[in-house]
């Protein structure tokens, strides 16, 4: 009974904190000024092994996620650069080509660090900023927006490489959804979702919004 009515208490506490935070989407202003030069964005990209991450590495290798994840993202990350109004950039598309052409791999040569693959890159399409987003983590949602067994979770790295001067800011996103009263310092992010358990692209939605606005994006 004393636990029971614990979790009420608990339970009345956060719909309370709720009912204060309002139920409206938090307004977010970018932490820097908008980086100054030319900017090319490339898509997303999976490493599945660590030679292919710009930084840090995997907790297990080989783990690619699910097919047509990577076209997802970067239709979430091309939309919230339109709503951030950043729209002088060259595009994914226009990137690929010179991943085409610096290669990670060349037969009967040693594998090119992501680093200088990365720089590669960004010499090649001959532009001063270079946004590289990679997922290294995915796993999406076991249950329904009311109840889970396991909840989405998600990890997701964005490199922002000043191409001229070699050198790069990282900023990280991982998160693995609570519970309101597993977590009350989760309240605002509680009251953005409805209160529901959410899926590992909405977790990657929030993360692309939150990442871009640390980096002046």
């Amino acid at each position: 009974m004393k636990r029971i009515a614990l979790v009420f208490g608990l339970v009345v506490l956060c719909l309370s904190l709720l009912a204060i935070a309002g139920c409206g989407p938090s307004k977010r202003t970018a932490a820097i000024p908008r980086p100054e030069g030319k900017l090319a964005v490339a898509g997303f990209t999976n490493p599945t092994h660590n030679w292919e991450l710009l930084a840090g590495y995997l907790d297990e290798e080989g783990h690619p996620v699910p097919d047509g994840t990577l076209a997802s993202l970067d239709l979430i990350l091309l939309d919230t650069l339109q709503r951030h109004q950043v729209f002088d950039y060259i595009t994914p598309l226009a990137v690929e080509q010179c991943e085409d052409v610096v290669v990670f791999e060349e037969s009967g040569l040693p594998k090119v660090s992501a680093w200088k693959y990365w720089l590669g890159v960004g010499k090649c399409i001959q532009t001063d900023l270079l946004l590289v987003p990679q997922v290294t983590n995915w796993r999406e949602r076991v249950g329904s927006t009311a109840g889970v067994e396991d909840p989405a979770s998600v990890a997701l790295d964005f490199y922002l490489i000043d191409v001229k001067n070699e050198r790069m800011i990282r900023s990280r996103y991982e998160e693995t959804q609570e519970s309101l009263i597993e977590n009350l310092l989760t309240l605002q992010k509680f009251a953005d979702r409805g209160g529901k358990w959410v899926t590992a692209t909405r977790l990657a939605s929030d993360g692309i919004e939150e990442k871009l606005m640390e980096l002046g994006l």
